[in-house]
């Protein structure tokens, strides 16, 4: 195999369609529960009267917000070990994906979830209650990555109080977006960060 070649990304397209179908269906039961909580089907917008011009500008602060949580863990990286860790494991479960699937696979996730959590369950059950219900979605099979829940859970509120503070989804689901669009770049990418932990010694020196 050529090295050209060993660096194309591999296409996937069953496991991206796989993944759309899946977070649809997310979609579908949040919005129809919220259809039957709220007696509306406007699942976007906590106030049916918020204009137009809001909706618009709305998005970008998600689009800032979630920068700034990207730069954050990739500043955390070098510092935990889960992290370099839930690297490898994300990169060994979607290999090398194009570009395309990468980005189908971020805005499925990204609107699945927030129509659902933010959209239906923070309505229902409130900020903490939905935030941590998104956590305990997010446990992994091992306990060493297990402060990926912790981390889900502060998201949770992140994207929670995005969603109270604007009126509607377009902040939390556009910084979801942005979150997921950017670590499975990342991830798949390029080779994971090693941490330290604690100071490096020098070694000592050599016998005479």
């Amino acid at each position: 195999m050529r090295a050209d070649q060993a660096m194309t990304p591999r296409p996937a397209p069953a496991r991206a369609r796989t993944v759309a179908t899946f977070y649809g269906g997310v979609l579908l039961v949040g919005f129809f529960w919220h259809g039957v909580g709220q007696d509306t089907n406007d699942v976007w917008r906590l106030d049916p009267h918020q204009d137009l011009v809001t909706l618009l500008w709305t998005p970008a602060v998600g689009v800032v917000a979630g920068m700034l949580a990207v730069q954050a863990f990739r500043a955390l990286q070098g510092r935990m070990m889960w992290l370099g860790e839930l690297h490898r494991e994300f990169s060994s479960l979607f290999g090398r994906p194009a570009s395309g699937e990468l980005v189908l696979l971020a805005a499925a996730s990204a609107l699945g979830e927030e129509v659902l959590f933010r959209g239906a369950m923070l309505d229902a059950w409130g900020l903490w209650i939905s935030s941590l219900v998104f956590a305990l979605l997010h446990i992994p099979p091992r306990a060493s990555l297990w402060p990926w829940t912790m981390s889900a859970f502060v998201m949770g509120l992140g994207f929670g109080l995005l969603t109270l503070i604007t009126g509607n989804l377009g902040a939390a689901v556009a910084a979801h977006f942005v979150i997921n669009l950017q670590n499975l770049a990342y991830v798949t990418r390029n080779r994971p960060r090693l941490a330290l932990r604690g100071p490096v010694r020098p070694a000592d020196p050599a016998p005479r």
